[in-house]
């Protein structure tokens, strides 16, 4: 060997690699979920799920109510056209001049004014 490559091959020896140092990741651990926090978990789905339904039967009621009342109303202005009508009848059937005019026409009497008492 000659001189070049002996000093050449001492340099070889004495050079290191640089070491590798291999940046470890943190671990990510999955997290298993426990039977207590899935039979947990499902209650509160159901109690979700429960109390949804309840306002929803709730709401159906209150809307099949409401058209209850909704028809409760129009019927009761209905009545009370026609009580009105009825009142108005009455009112026209109880008239005195046509209660003079029935008496004298269908019953033969006559109105004799001197014969009218008035009771205090």
């Amino acid at each position: 060997m000659s001189q070049s490559q002996h000093a050449f091959r001492s340099q070889e020896s004495e050079y290191t690699a640089p070491e590798r140092r291999y940046i470890e990741e943190p671990l990510v651990r999955t997290r298993h979920i426990t039977k207590g926090e899935r039979l947990l978990w499902i209650a509160a789905g159901f109690l979700f799920f429960f109390l949804a339904a309840l306002i929803i039967t709730n709401q159906a009621r209150l809307y099949h109510t409401s058209s209850q009342i909704q028809n409760l109303q129009n019927s009761l202005g209905n009545h009370e056209k026609t009580v009105q009508q009825l009142e108005s009848q009455a009112d026209s059937l109880s008239s005195p001049d046509r209660i003079v005019r029935f008496a004298e026409k269908n019953l033969g009497l006559k109105l004799n004014i001197n014969n009218i008492k008035v009771l205090p």
